[in-house]
């Protein structure tokens, strides 16, 4: 897995308004021949305007970056509002608000001719009043019938029918190498669904192979507290039939959204009804303890919207494998300001995330940083107290990081070895970032 993008808060100094600041590597994207995705991303936020879809405001780049000046949502993102419930999921009541609030949004990407291709909770943004947003168009892929101006070809070329997305998300269509259709938006929004209630994806497995393996089977297991009516949408919304699936059919969105799981939902004045109390006031902490420290500010974005691998092997046997390339990204003042002080002056964060340190009968959150030097920090978020730095520039080899799922990492030295679980999958990601740093 490529590190393609970082997403960091940002203060713009003459007006105080404050961005989220996607950067995104030259080199990369160069090497890589991402240059059309990133091009059409721009050219397509610029022409969306909806109260459910990020705002795009302004670009910019220097000699190694490209930056876009994106709405800050500052309720942060859908998933890590869930996973911080005590019960670890959402109420029925909550999950339909939200999920309206989505089809609302995807109703209109589609009718612009649009598909999004990588739904999913990371990509749903709480704003500070708790209303939903779509973000990262890094996938979006325009149809032959698009009312959007895009590049020539941009409809109609190979990538189509590429693999993109989030493994527990892509749809069997998709893995067949059948074109893209606003079908795999709408699979996507059942698996979306489907998560808001359970706390976990539909097709969830050890491995990527075993997810795909699912999919394809059609494996779905509902838990016995989802009604009837929830059920059902997502029954419906998961048939191996794209053209099936409410939304895709010639009555378009009236069947989706007059289905019984919606009764009650006033979609004229949607945007006007009060969000469930999830999102964080501006500027308060959670009452949920460590789990409040896990700022949405932070750069925990790394390489979202690609596939990680599951079996240790990352990035192997894939189109993108090679030497991950990190550069400085940003000054450490880009960054949420409580870790700051845990940072050497010019040095840089380069991935930071909340992650469970485990041990043989407990495990212990911890904020772990990796910086630029390189240096790898883990703090105890709660207290902010530095609870053990892994500093390897003298002897690269002496480190290794070992992934054993894709939620479960160790990284092992001479002295200790650390157990790790990043709730977002990221294990792939993290083993890629050190070791990018080691062969530097």
């Amino acid at each position: 897995m490529w590190l393609f993008h970082v997403v960091v808060r940002a203060k713009k100094k003459d007006t105080g308004t404050v961005y989220a600041l996607k950067i995104m590597d030259k080199k990369f994207i160069t090497k890589e021949n991402k240059t059309s995705y990133v091009k059409l991303e721009r050219i397509v936020l610029d022409q969306l305007d909806h109260p459910g879809i990020v705002r795009l405001f302004f670009t910019f780049q220097d000699t190694f970056s490209l930056y876009m000046a994106l709405e800050s949502c500052e309720g942060g993102e859908l998933f890590d509002q869930i996973t911080r419930l005590q019960k670890g999921r959402l109420s029925e009541d909550e999950t339909r608000f939200y999920a309206a609030e989505v089809v609302d949004a995807l109703e209109y990407i589609h009718s612009l001719g649009l598909i999004h291709r990588d739904i999913k909770p990371e990509n749903l943004l709480l704003t500070a009043e708790g209303h939903i947003k779509i973000a990262d168009f890094g996938s979006v892929k325009p149809m032959q019938e698009s009312r959007i101006t895009v590049p020539p070809n941009a409809a109609s070329d190979d990538k189509a029918c590429t693999f993109v997305g989030t493994a527990a998300y892509v749809p069997p269509e998709v893995l067949n190498s059948s074109p893209a259709t606003i079908g795999n938006d709408l699979w996507a929004l059942g698996c979306t669904l489907y998560q808001m209630l359970s706390g976990t994806s539909p097709f969830k497995d050890a491995s990527e192979w075993l997810i795909f393996q699912r999919i394809i089977a059609r494996d779905i297991r509902f838990p016995d507290y989802f009604s009837e009516e929830a059920r059902d949408i997502i029954d419906r919304l998961l048939d191996l039939d794209s053209s099936r699936r409410p939304g895709a059919g010639s009555d378009g969105y009236a069947v989706l959204k007059t289905h019984p799981f919606f009764k009650g939902i006033d979609w004229k004045n949607l945007r006007g009804k009060t969000p469930p109390k999830l999102a964080p006031e501006p500027g308060v902490q959670s009452s949920e303890g460590d789990d409040a420290q896990d700022s949405s500010w932070n750069p925990s974005h790394i390489g979202d919207g690609s596939v990680g691998k599951a079996d240790g092997n990352c990035g192997a046997g894939s189109s993108s494998e090679g030497p991950v390339h990190i550069t400085r990204l940003a000054s450490i003042d880009s960054f949420d300001s409580k870790w700051q002080q845990f940072l050497d002056p010019g040095e840089s964060v380069l991935m930071i995330s909340l992650v469970k340190k485990l041990q043989k009968l407990t495990s212990k959150k911890v904020q772990l940083i990796l910086t630029n030097k390189p240096k790898l920090i883990y703090v105890d978020p709660s207290k902010l107290i530095v609870k053990g730095n892994i500093i390897w520039s003298d002897n690269p080899n002496d480190l290794s990081v070992q992934v054993t799922s894709p939620s479960h990492f160790k990284i092992c030295t001479p002295k200790k070895v650390m157990s790790l679980e990043d709730a977002k999958q990221r294990a792939c990601q993290w083993k890629n970032a050190i070791e990018g740093l080691q062969n530097r």
